[in-house]
């Protein structure tokens, strides 16, 4: 006869033990995630309220699992409490949260560096989450074992449901306790394996015919080219440029990728629509750079990612501005902060310089990335939920993030003017902000594929190269993609090599 599975008893008594653990975990620990995220009005505070129930849910599941057998209770969910309980002191504390990158960090560093952060506050919040897992345990010691087949396959089910088998749960949950302990550090091992993997090198030489050249390349993020005054847009969004002489603009490139994860393999290496694999499987330029007596850095205002981690790690030197930031942090999140980090690579002295700027530029939360002295355009997004947002707030929003940019690349500017230098500026992709219905870069439009992109350069570098100048003036309204920028930062750093094809070379004209 089939056993029957009734919620009486000992079942009962399990899943409300459970209930309890995982609102103990949304209240204590996820809660932290979701503090300070802007909403305006009942709906928003709704669809906000129903995200962190999605993630309880979840976290439901995983208790059933861990609460199954009393011994793998003990052994665990302390120690998963204490971890959860640094994150949120943390996330409360410093708006820090878990990243590939903190783990890093957490890796690289000494114990002196360790014990600066211990307070205590701090002290106290891992004692009393000591505290509490202790007594979960001695609670569920005393509990009676539930039936384990059907609840393994419930807890299993609610897991898989929340993790993937529906896909617009996924993202959310990984991001937040307790489930981003896992995915975080998965993450960190599988980009510290690609960032070690092996590339086909390039195997012709390059070599550089000017002893002192700093190059600067400033990635950026969702700038769209006809939103940019120098463009020809009706808004004030780049004054400093447009008033620049020395800057000229390239208003036609094209991306055929919209995501930053695809487009930047693509724009740092030799992939181009015939030969997209390479972005995957060849070194980028950086590797040529190194090879022609370059110093190289990359000075990152972003997270690191599978795709391009690994170029990140060709450079001599790499530096994040942006340590525990992420996509569910809203308070400032600013490329001014690379400006100092730029100050000491520049005051290293080297005669050939390389630095690559990956800046936050525009990205969504628009309001996090630029400074209040830049609010011009108004009224502005309130809430993180887009369909709370008109229209016009959004782009308020967001010609604003190009006002303030425009501010740090003319700061950019004014640190290489006393040098033989070169500056070229590419965004990864462009932004939806409401045309036939799309926003930001979730799917695919045309709005995404016309990145904004300048070049630069110093009077001194004019002089050196009259006529890469010149042929940049020419070539500046001739349509490319974005696979231009590995054959044509190459040139404009002096740099001869095989592998520059000189139809895809702004720096050259017939």
């Amino acid at each position: 006869m089939a056993m029957k599975y009734s919620f009486k008893g000992k079942n009962l008594k399990y899943h409300l033990f459970v209930l309890c653990l995982s609102l103990f975990y949304g209240l204590a620990f996820t809660f932290s995630e979701f503090w300070g995220s802007p909403f305006s009005g009942l709906k928003d505070f709704v669809i906000l309220g129903m995200q962190w129930g999605v993630v309880v849910a979840a976290t439901y599941g995983l208790m059933m699992l861990l609460a199954l057998n009393r011994y793998v209770f003990a052994a665990l969910f302390t120690p998963l409490t204490v971890c959860c309980a640094m994150l949120a002191y943390f996330r409360y504390t410093a708006n820090i949260t878990l990243t590939p990158m903190i783990i890093d960090l957490c890796v690289v560093n000494d114990m002196r560096t360790g014990l600066t952060l211990v307070s205590t506050p701090f002290v106290l919040a891992v004692v009393a989450a000591v505290c509490a897992g202790v007594a979960a345990s001695v609670l569920r010691w005393r509990m009676k074992s539930p039936s384990m087949l059907p609840n393994i396959a419930g807890g299993i089910v609610v897991v898989a449901l929340f993790n993937g088998l529906v896909p617009k749960f996924a993202r959310p949950v990984a991001e937040r306790m307790p489930y981003s302990l896992y995915y975080n550090v998965k993450k960190y091992l599988v980009e510290r394996e690609a960032a070690n993997s092996g590339r086909t090198p390039f195997t012709g030489n390059a070599e550089c015919g000017t002893d002192s050249l700093t190059v600067v390349l400033v990635v950026g993020e969702s700038l769209r080219a006809d939103h940019m005054q120098v463009n020809g847009y009706g808004r004030a969004t780049t004054p400093l440029l447009a008033a620049d002489t020395m800057a000229v603009s390239l208003p036609h490139i094209y991306t055929e990728e919209c995501y930053t994860h695809t487009s930047l393999p693509v724009m740092l290496t030799r992939a181009d629509s015939a030969n997209m694999q390479r972005a995957y499987s060849e070194q980028s330029f950086v590797s040529l750079f190194r090879q022609a007596g370059y110093r190289t850095a990359w000075l990152a205002n972003q997270e690191s990612v599978k795709n391009y981690v690994y170029f990140m790690n060709e450079c001599d030197t790499l530096v994040y501005a942006n340590s525990g930031k992420s996509m569910y942090v809203f308070d400032k999140w600013l490329d001014e902060d690379l400006l100092p980090l730029l100050d000491d690579e520049l005051a290293r002295g080297d005669a050939r310089h390389f630095v690559l700027l990956h800046t936050i530029g525009s990205h969504w939360w628009y309001e996090s990335h630029y400074t209040d002295s830049f609010r011009k355009f108004k009224p502005v997004i309130e809430s993180r939920v887009v369909s709370s947002c008109t229209d016009e707030e959004l782009v308020n929003s967001y010609d604003n993030t190009i006002l303030y940019s425009d501010y740090i690349w003319s700061c950019i500017m004014r640190r290489l003017e006393d040098r033989a230098a070169l500056l070229i500026y590419l965004s990864d992709h462009g932004e939806s902000l409401g045309e036939d219905g799309m926003y930001l870069h979730g799917a695919d439009h045309p709005t995404l594929h016309y990145p904004a992109c300048f070049v630069w350069t110093s009077r001194k570098y004019a002089e050196l190269f009259p006529e890469k100048v010149e042929a940049l003036r020419a070539n500046c309204n001739t349509p490319y993609r974005t696979d231009f920028l590995f054959h044509s930062i190459l040139s404009g750093a002096d740099i001869k090599s095989e592998y520059i094809v000189d139809e895809l070379n702004i720096f050259h004209h017939e």
